[in-house]
């Protein structure tokens, strides 16, 4: 017989207490908690406090019980919209990288940082830093770069406040350099990357806004640095601001839209 993995008991009853709340048709008092989850009232009350502090759950006055916060559907509303994201930045820009025989790679904003939800690779598979679930501060690489390009303004300076740290000597650290990277990637609709991230590998990336002009993530196209000329370079651009536009007319204007013309 397989052993369970070990597991933190407080934290199961904490998730059992929230799942509890959020399929209950109207505010769960403390003792339909404590009796739900076989705990003492005392229990109940420090796990439905530990949901309070982290804003998944809200009290509705002395006695009168509880209910889940809209943190609990904003979560949920994310997960999916990151599959839809995903779903249709693979169909815009998968032709792109098997044209190119390239990969793609797929990042979602996610505060100061882009988070990377997909890599499609086409052709001889490039090895570098951008796989799936890892994440890069918004001044390192394309993708998170033309992410940061479309900042709001005041978002942007707070960003040039905190610690621009180098990930190779190529990175991009200066806040003045990065307003001027900024404004080309405004107004050319890409950045190009090259060395920023991994030595020998560059990256071209287009941004992604939703129908305000906020932005939503970046879909970049990668090879080693040494495999683009200047034509190549141009070339791949031009595929990818095309895809981008492509993506945006795809979902109807429903989510996202290219920051291209």
């Amino acid at each position: 017989m397989n052993a369970k993995p070990p597991v933190v008991s407080s934290a199961l009853k904490v998730f059992e207490a929230l799942e509890l709340i959020c399929q209950a048709q109207q505010p769960i008092s403390l003792d339909q908690l404590a009796r739900s989850l076989e705990v003492s009232g005392p229990t109940a009350y420090r796990i439905v406090n530990t949901l309070i502090e982290t804003n998944f759950v809200k009290p509705h006055g002395y006695r009168q019980g509880y209910s889940a916060t809209m943190k609990i559907f904003g979560l949920g509303a994310q997960y999916a919209g990151s599959f839809e994201f995903r779903d249709a930045a693979r169909r815009a820009f998968r032709p792109v990288g098997m044209r190119f025989a390239e990969t793609i790679t797929v990042a979602k904003a996610d505060g100061f940082e882009a988070v990377f939800i997909d890599k499609i690779r086409a052709g001889a598979s490039l090895v570098f830093y951008c796989d799936i679930g890892r994440s890069l501060p918004l001044h390192v690489g394309a993708a998170p770069r033309s992410i940061l390009a479309h900042l709001g303004d005041e978002e942007f300076e707070s960003y040039l406040q905190t610690d621009l740290l180098a990930r190779t000597t190529e990175t991009l650290t200066d806040p003045d350099e990065l307003r001027a990277a900024r404004d080309r990637a405004r107004a050319d609709g890409f950045v190009l990357s090259v060395d920023e991230v991994d030595r020998g590998v560059s990256g071209i990336a287009v941004p992604i806004l939703d129908p305000a002009g906020q932005i939503l993530g970046a879909v970049a196209i990668a090879n080693t640095s040494s495999a683009w000329s200047a034509a190549d370079r141009a070339a791949r651009a031009e595929a990818m601001k095309a895809a981008a536009a492509g993506m945006a007319e795809a979902m109807g204007g429903g989510m996202a839209k290219s920051a291209i013309g």
